[in-house]
């Protein structure tokens, strides 16, 4: 499933992911979010601005992605998961 941000709808992404036989699900605009990694995402970016304020390097920030994923609360992902079903009704 993809969103409809351009990179997604380009051209040469639909012909690439045709070519590799790859089928997307339909995603209409301004549709609710069904993608929990987006949660996830949001979560992370969260802690790294929380836990790391200052400009980082690459090296850096390559550790502070690493700590965050590591810290996204077990629980946190098994109520996205739980509540999956509630979030398709909308």
């Amino acid at each position: 499933m993809q969103d409809n941000a351009r990179p997604h709808t380009a051209k040469v992404a639909i012909e690439e992911l045709e070519s590799r036989g790859i089928q997307t699900l339909p995603h209409p605009p301004y549709s609710p979010d069904l993608n929990p990694i987006e949660s996830v995402w949001n979560w992370m970016k969260d802690y790294i601005k929380k836990n790391f304020p200052e400009k980082m390097s690459y090296d850096a920030l390559r550790k502070a992605v690493k700590e965050a994923w590591e810290a996204v609360p077990e629980s946190f992902l098994r109520g996205l998961i739980q509540t999956m079903e509630d979030r398709m009704k909308l």
